[in-house]
């Protein structure tokens, strides 16, 4: 009896810590007792997952619960303990003062932060520009420092972009991404390989994708730190998935949105997002388990993730050797709904792993200048990935460039095919060498497939392609083609459709252009059958004004007038 008495005693002291602590930081975290797959499965639902914890005798989670997430999750009704969270087990260092940072020992405040980049360009004007990616929940600048021979200018070469510390307190990427910016910069002159992938590649870098989860005890310290948003959103949740479809976790915050236009507006050929909380290479799929579905390009992946790994284990002891050898599939790690490497493997059709660079979320200050030099060549090699494989330019029979989709065939598969820049007609396809057959296709375009190209592992093949236009006449025709149902025009903050289509399966390509003809949104629909198929497509960062909607298969396109007031 008194033992039952002092366990309820010892639950009450425990639940009134987690509704003060949810209260003052917005979130928990908790070691979880998980019995089954069954309840694990539940538990992705109302919680963010860090990371398990398997013993022979139990299976235990860490898991963050945010507070738009606690009701949900005492449902369920698990055993629990509260844990100190991540970043309050050590006091970061803070550096003192803007030259201080250049120490790379110490962690920047928000405004050092602001000033360094900023200070970048203004020593560097012809090498960066900086762009606001946008602003946070509470209004700090997300920001994205370009790098290229020719940074004012978008030049016909493959975009690169690497992210970091979208939770919050994850925080090791954060510097080292600000360092990699200065080294590129600083060594632009004097490394003859720097100076090729910088005159070669638009390289992108965003140190700090979640200021307000970095910052949420203040703009002078990182301690205290947290994972989600200011909202309680885990960013890492919160995008469309190709498996739970376009809202797994509720309300699209507007960090995703901007980080979402941003990805759609430069067509990146290859990214990473840094983490932190273990010491791994993850690749796709994170949503499925590798069982279920392999990603079409399994094996490039693989030889991605163990070039950089290997080159780690090459400038350390000890350090990434986890897992398989330092890499990992994601989904056989733990699987997540909502994850952005999945969505821009799957929606953008582009190539993304999610890298965790230290066990410690916060590690000691002093400490960061061994994580560079135990990670800084494998920032370089990867850049350097986007110049192997297959490129080229697909023009119309006027040397206009086109968006057209490239098809590797008997091997693309889940959105693998890539897409040229609409801009400049140009593609990127990383793939392992090989012998393959590829075609090339756009809508009102004859499909154009070339057999038996070959390339190596270490080659970078190009293959221009000119496609002619298909004479398609609809006159006689009984029923149109392609036909929206009904749709909401005017719009506000999301276009509404039904489309229906005759005789036809595939993908439709959607985009809505501004009334200058400048291509504001874009989706695709895949695998659309004969009959009506729903769009919907948000809008609610558009200024009202006149749009033109564009719905296209292979062979037809209709267009509609559309007004946001």
């Amino acid at each position: 009896m008194l033992l039952l008495l002092f366990s309820l005693i010892v639950m009450a002291q425990q639940q009134k810590a987690v509704s003060e602590q949810i209260n003052d930081r917005g979130e928990v975290y908790l070691l979880i007792d998980v019995p089954n797959q069954k309840t694990l499965n539940k538990l992705n639902k109302v919680s963010s997952i860090d990371k398990p914890f398997f013993t022979k005798n139990s299976n235990k989670v860490y898991a963050y619960v945010s507070k738009n997430q606690i009701e949900e999750f005492e449902k369920l009704g698990l055993d629990y303990l509260l844990q100190t969270p991540p970043s309050l087990k050590l006091e970061a260092t803070m550096c003192p003062d803007l030259n201080s940072v250049k120490n790379w020992n110490c962690y920047p405040t928000y405004n050092q932060y602001i000033s360094l980049m900023n200070e970048f360009v203004a020593n560097y004007p012809d090498l960066c520009q900086l762009e606001e990616i946008g602003t946070s929940v509470d209004g700090r600048s997300v920001l994205s420092i370009k790098i290229s021979d020719n940074a004012s200018q978008s030049e016909e070469e493959p975009a690169f972009f690497y992210t970091s510390t979208m939770h919050g307190d994850e925080v090791t990427g954060y510097p080292l991404m600000l360092r990699l910016i200065d080294y590129l910069l600083n060594n632009y002159d004097t490394d003859s390989r720097i100076k090729e992938l910088v005159d070669n590649t638009e390289i992108w870098i965003n140190p700090l994708a979640n200021p307000d989860g970095t910052y949420a005890a203040g703009n002078l310290e990182i301690t205290g730190a947290t994972r989600s948003n200011s909202n309680g959103y885990d960013l890492n949740r919160n995008f469309p998935d190709p498996q739970s479809g376009e809202y797994p976790n509720g309300t699209r915050q507007k960090e995703t949105l901007d980080m979402m236009d941003f990805m759609t507006k430069y067509p990146f050929v290859l990214s990473a997002n840094f983490h932190g909380g273990a010491e791994v290479v993850n690749y796709p799929w994170d949503t499925w388990y590798s069982s279920e579905k392999l990603h079409a390009d399994n094996d490039w992946y693989i030889n991605l993730s163990r070039q950089y790994a290997d080159t780690v284990h090459g400038n350390s002891a000890g350090y990434m050797t986890g897992f398989d050898d330092g890499i990992t599939h994601g989904a056989d790690w733990y699987s997540i709904d909502g994850g952005r490497q999945d969505y821009v493997n799957y929606y953008l059709h582009s190539r993304e792993t999610t890298i965790e660079l230290t066990t410690l979320k916060i590690p000691d200050a002093s400490i960061l200048p061994e994580f560079w030099n135990y990670n800084y060549r494998s920032f370089i090699n990867y850049i350097d990935r986007v110049h192997l494989g297959l490129y080229g330019k697909i023009t119309d029979v006027d040397a206009n460039p086109i968006k057209a989709k490239m098809f590797v065939e008997n091997h693309d598969k889940d959105s693998s095919g890539v897409y040229s820049n609409a801009n400049n007609g140009m593609y990127y396809r990383l793939i392992m060498g090989g012998s393959y057959n590829i075609s090339y296709s756009a809508a009102g375009f004859i499909t154009k497939t070339y057999n038996n190209v070959s390339f190596s592992d270490t080659e970078l093949k190009r293959l221009d392609v000119v496609l002619e236009r298909a004479i398609v006449s609809v006159k006689d025709l009984s029923i149109d083609p392609i036909e929206l149902k009904s749709i909401n025009n005017p719009f506000q903050n999301y276009i509404l459709a039904d489309i229906s289509l005759a005789d036809y399966s595939g993908d439709l390509n959607i985009s809505l252009y501004d009334s200058n003809g400048r291509l504001c949104k874009e989706k695709q629909l895949y695998n659309t059958k004969t009959g009506n198929n729903s769009l919907y497509l948000e809008t609610n960062n558009l200024p009202s004004g006149l749009y033109v909607l564009h719905v296209s298969t292979k062979q037809f396109a209709i267009r509609k007038k559309m007004v946001k007031p």
